[in-house]
């Protein structure tokens, strides 16, 4: 099989699963709403009689979440003081990689030509990415 061929086919298969995934996106929101009508939360799945899955609505608990993180975190250096660790915020952690350059290997912290030693560069594989044309869809 060629490229084209092989690109024929991933475009294909590409459209198949968004497709499929939007049919089970409006099949959930299809039972959810026969569920609540009959006042169940799961039905069983048949085929040829034979009982094959059993589909449930999950209705997850509330659980809780800190609205205000400067009072959480004064709360707890108060009560338990050993709690509280350090840390950088995430953009100027992102803003320090952002400023780092490999050198043979080496993070060179590009502003002041430090040599960063606690960090390092990771290499990412390769992956196949399928982008249709105005109308290849």
């Amino acid at each position: 099989m060629n490229l084209r061929e092989l690109a024929f086919q991933l475009s294909a298969i590409t459209l198949i699963a968004d497709a499929a995934k939007e049919a089970k996106d409006r099949l959930r929101r299809q039972f959810a709403q026969a569920l609540e009508e009959v006042g169940a939360d799961s039905a069983k799945a048949a085929l040829e009689g034979e009982e094959i899955a059993k589909v449930s609505l999950i209705r997850p608990k509330n659980t809780p979440q800190v609205l205000n993180e400067k009072a959480f975190v004064d709360w707890v250096k108060s009560n338990y003081e050993f709690e509280i660790i350090e840390s950088i915020r995430e953009s100027f952690r992102k803003h320090v990689m952002d400023s780092v350059e490999n050198v043979d290997g080496k993070a060179i912290y590009k502003r002041s030509g430090e040599i960063l030693d606690f960090i390092t560069f990771n290499s990412r594989d390769s992956y196949v990415s399928t982008r249709f044309l105005s109308g290849g869809r």
